[in-house]
């Protein structure tokens, strides 16, 4: 996850980012388009190394500083070797989340060797929509006890 968390500046410089551009330009393959407003912060690249590893120490747990040395990869991945290639990265998005789906359906098959694959979808289903649930009801809690 702290290899994902990292992208959350780009949420904070959504607004800002839209009302100079538009919304076209978040979908645009080329979101370099010389306005000068960054999608990244300093963990980006690899001076967050010092923010990262005193926090990894501190906590005694590498896990966050391997996430972020792997998130920093796919960044440097992304902008040397992909580029604006928008295809090639959605051949390659398609093809982690296949396998990502392939072993989680052999490790329940394992578990369940009667059922198929539509009984695997059903149960993702039914998983996706408990989580969901839960998640808003924590919203709806915490935006109660605040208003």
């Amino acid at each position: 996850m702290f290899g994902v968390f990292i992208d959350g500046d780009h949420l904070f410089a959504a607004p800002r980012y839209i009302s100079d551009n538009g919304y076209a330009a978040i979908l645009s393959p080329t979101w370099d388009d010389g306005s000068g407003h960054t999608w990244k912060s300093l963990l980006h690249y690899p001076v967050g190394f010092f923010f990262v590893a005193p926090l990894a120490i501190g906590w005694r747990f590498m896990v966050p500083l391997l996430f972020w040395s792997v998130h920093l990869g796919m960044d440097y991945l992304q902008i040397e070797v992909v580029k604006y290639s928008t295809p090639l990265e959605t051949v390659v998005f398609a093809g982690a989340c296949t396998g990502i789906l392939f072993v989680q359906y052999r490790a329940w098959r394992e578990l369940r060797p009667d059922s198929d694959f539509s009984k695997y979808l059903a149960y993702l289903h039914s998983r996706v929509r408990t989580t969901l649930s839960g998640f808003r009801k924590s919203i709806s809690e915490l935006l109660g006890s605040t208003g």
